[in-house]
């Protein structure tokens, strides 16, 4: 769940506490607190701090009760301007209605037991235990001072909700108590345990031979089929919510899974098996003078991180190209993928393990905030390379950010250069699928560029066939002349990777003004030329500075299953160390053994 939604979020569970009726707010609360007076934590705290209830919250008095009959010491919060403290009290004559009408110990004596028991409540909680509560943020701040206060929640069954974002100030109880559930918070995420322990898998992923290897990810390929259904819930539970959210549609897209994708990620997985192992391959070998004999060779990397979106299938492509190659991976991905990303993690790791192989080759950081990602960048004792796949926010604050070696992989504001020499039958469908097939890709063509010559012949053309699907065209002023159908385009329009249903277009005089106005605003990733001219095409391949530039073909070619190297690992736009789509050669690195036979240096 979003912060744009905790609001309306707030607002819905609050009329729907107040429209309780009487009767059941006291069954509720008697089922609530019946639990909570079998706590351990309960019956062993010698102060308990608990909250006064107010509109229809789940009653305490019941707690209250039983602290008086058991010699316990009660303290209630005391709000004043922007902070709130907890206070002794004895009994409702030590008590006054103070802020928001909610009735406070009268008392100076504030709690100093830092072995306390905290009974809190709150508006909306999650199967984490992450909180929504009004608003102030009084229990966070006093929580964050006494970090060893035990906390427990009491809510209605109706007030646990879908998964709410933990904000850096947060503070959750450990346990969060209904009517008919409790439930527990789950163990602290520890991001350096997870990244040692991937460190120690690469260390046994190296010594393991190509068909140790692809046996494993047949097992793992098989194991996807089999857990198909499993899989496809926890994705659409992750829709639902992304939904929930207000997320775009050609996001939506990019975080969907179906039968069809599926059997896509799986063939992907399969096709890895079938690729040449390049670890151990002898890049060159020479003789020294001195008798020396020395051989550069492919060894992996060791351990790769990954930050991603919303993109499941990056989850699996990771993993096999990485294991293929020796590497363990650490993945990042979006907190709008995580039911689904921690199912396919899930049946990975329990494949690895039926093969006698270490389960941590692969590795899934399951606390998604930005705080846990910020750590992750300065992992460098542990990760060797970096690669962020997503936005291009999301990969500068990655180049930015990072204390670990980063492979950039660029956004794509993809270009399709139609020329004066160009097959107008070969344009119109080459743009449509280049823009219409995936809208949420980054191969995907988002900017036209058209020579003066054939503008008048083309424009109508591309307008009829792209506006039959609904997308809008944003062109300069000859355009517009040309079809009083397209709108205006700003200058950021042709820097813009829209994702969506739009498509800029401009006109220009020759090949060489398209390579200028591409390598302008291009994000390197591919660009096409359609032409019948071998010189044209010859102009337009050595002009263009971007990973892959094609001739008479869609940019949406541009993917490594598409490419033979099986699943890609993510399309490097710059020139260090790989670029294009990354398949397994991009994933190794090279080291040296010298032979000889007592040389010394002289």
């Amino acid at each position: 769940m979003q912060s744009t939604n905790k609001k309306m979020t707030r607002n819905t569970i609050k009329e729907m506490r107040l429209a309780l009726k009487k009767e059941e707010v006291m069954e509720c609360s008697k089922a609530c607190v019946s639990k909570v007076l079998q706590f351990p934590e309960l019956i062993e705290a010698k102060t308990v701090c608990v909250y006064m209830p107010t509109g229809n919250e789940i009653d305490t008095i019941e707690i209250i009760r039983y602290c008086k009959e058991n010699g316990k010491r009660l303290a209630a919060p005391r709000v004043n301007g922007d902070t709130m403290e907890f206070y002794y009290f004895t009994d409702e004559t030590d008590m006054e209605q103070g802020a928001y009408d909610i009735w406070e110990p009268t008392g100076t004596e504030a709690v100093e037991d830092e072995e306390s028991l905290v009974i809190m409540p709150g508006v909306a909680f999650d199967l984490s235990c992450n909180r929504i509560g009004y608003g102030k943020g009084y229990y966070d701040r006093y929580l964050s001072a006494h970090p060893h206060m035990k906390k427990v929640a009491l809510a209605y069954d109706f007030q646990i909700v879908g998964r709410i974002k933990r904000e850096v100030h947060d503070v959750r109880p450990d346990v969060v108590v209904t009517e008919s559930r409790v439930i527990m918070k789950p163990k602290e995420f520890n991001l350096e345990e997870v990244c040692r322990n991937a460190k120690q898998a690469a260390r046994t992923l190296n010594l393991l031979d190509t068909a140790k290897k692809n046996a494993c990810l047949l097992k793992v390929s098989k194991a996807l089929e089999e857990q198909q259904e499993l899989i496809l819930k926890a994705n659409a539970k992750d829709i639902a919510n992304a939904r929930k959210n207000g997320m775009a549609e050609a996001l939506i897209d990019r975080l969907s899974l179906n039968e069809q994708r599926m059997h896509g990620i799986i063939e992907g997985v399969i096709q890895v098996v079938s690729l040449t192992d390049p670890v151990g391959t002898v890049i060159s070998r020479f003789d020294r003078p001195n008798g020396l004999h020395i051989e550069q060779v492919r060894v992996p990397f060791g351990v790769i991180g990954i930050i991603y979106e919303s993109r499941p299938n990056v989850t699996v492509d990771a993993f096999s190209l990485c294991f293929k190659t020796g590497n363990a991976v650490v993945l990042r991905g979006g907190s709008d993928a995580i039911y689904t990303n921690q199912a396919l993690v899930t049946v990975i790791r329990k494949a690895l393990k039926s093969m006698n192989v270490d389960e941590n080759a692969i590795c899934l950081i399951e606390d998604t905030s930005r705080e846990v990602a910020a750590r992750f960048m300065k992992m460098k004792q542990y990760i060797d390379v970096l690669i962020p796949r997503g936005g291009a926010g999301l990969i500068q604050t990655v180049v930015e950010q990072s204390t670990i070696p980063v492979i950039e992989t660029g956004t794509g504001n993809c270009h399709i250069y139609i020329d004066r020499y160009a097959d107008v039958q070969k344009a119109v469908p080459i743009v449509h699928n280049a823009k219409l097939q995936r809208l949420g890709v980054c191969n995907a063509c988002e900017s036209l560029v058209i020579h003066e010559k054939i503008a008048d012949k083309v424009i109508p053309l591309l307008v009829e066939d792209l506006q039959k699907e609904g997308c809008e065209i944003r062109g300069d002023e000859r355009v517009q002349a040309i079809s009083a159908k397209v709108k205006a385009a700003t200058e950021e329009d042709y820097g813009r990777e829209y994702l969506a249903k739009i498509i800029s277009v401009k006109i220009v005089k020759s090949v060489y003004e398209a390579i200028d106005h591409i390598n302008r605003y291009s994000t390197g990733h591919s660009e096409a030329i359609i032409t019948e001219n071998e010189e044209a095409a010859k102009a337009f391949t050595e002009g263009i500075d971007s990973a892959c530039v094609y001739v008479n073909a869609s940019t949406r070619f541009t993917d490594g299953f598409e490419f033979g190297f099986g699943a890609e690992i993510g399309i490097s736009t710059q020139k260090l160390h790989a670029r294009g789509p990354m398949g397994l050669l991009a994933l190794t690195s090279s080291k040296y053994i010298i032979h000889g036979n007592g040389q010394i240096r002289s």
